[in-house]
């Protein structure tokens, strides 16, 4: 699942983000976590369909976050969203915009607990796929497009299937640049 953090305050957004860590290692699970320290950053990298989740504190420096969620509304309406905030008094204002949950400051984390469950349950279940790191890349097969692999020395060969054809791959760089356009998607890690 990938998840957004918006939140101003340093330690409201660490606290979050342990939060998070601790429901991942719970559930053993894997969470995709981004945190944004204002909203106009947040806003001018905000694609549809890059996050799954977002947790958005109402009291930002510059926006507030009802302005930011209705501006994400205008572009993405799948989103889940998710006010974290120390007030009620702004819990009609947001109801337009059709939020998940409403969660008042300070939180327990078995409210954001519920709150990752919940929305685990409403989210497609991702495909199973064979998920490895080749030098600066990760690498990820959907294991319905596998039909068997194969291993000789130090070469790995993981045959897949398309359409009608039964294809083969060895695993050396040059040729992982050429997978990535049909059988996989690939990240490079920027870190």
């Amino acid at each position: 699942m990938k998840l957004a953090i918006v939140d101003d305050n340093k330690l409201e957004q660490e606290l979050i983000f342990n939060t998070l860590r601790t429901y991942e290692h719970e559930r053993n699970i894997s969470l995709d976590i981004s945190s944004y320290s204002d909203g106009n950053s947040f806003l001018n990298t905000y694609v549809p369909g890059d996050f799954d989740l977002i947790f958005m504190d109402i009291y930002l420096n510059e926006l507030n976050g009802i302005n930011i969620v209705r501006k994400i509304r205008q572009m993405d309406s799948k989103v889940m969203i998710v006010f974290l905030t120390t007030s009620k008094e702004h819990i009609f204002e947001a109801a337009p915009f059709h939020f998940f949950d409403y969660i008042l400051k300070p939180f327990e984390s078995t409210q954001i607990f519920h709150v990752l469950d919940d929305a685990l349950a409403l989210l497609p279940e991702q495909e199973a796929e064979l998920s490895f790191e080749y030098r600066s890349f990760d690498v990820h097969f959907p294991l319905s497009k596998i039909q068997y692999i194969y291993s000789n020395n130090h070469e790995v060969i993981i045959h897949t299937r398309t359409e009608h054809m039964l294809s083969g791959f060895l695993f050396i760089l040059s040729q992982i640049i050429w997978m990535i356009q049909d059988f996989f998607s690939a990240t490079v890690e920027s870190c």
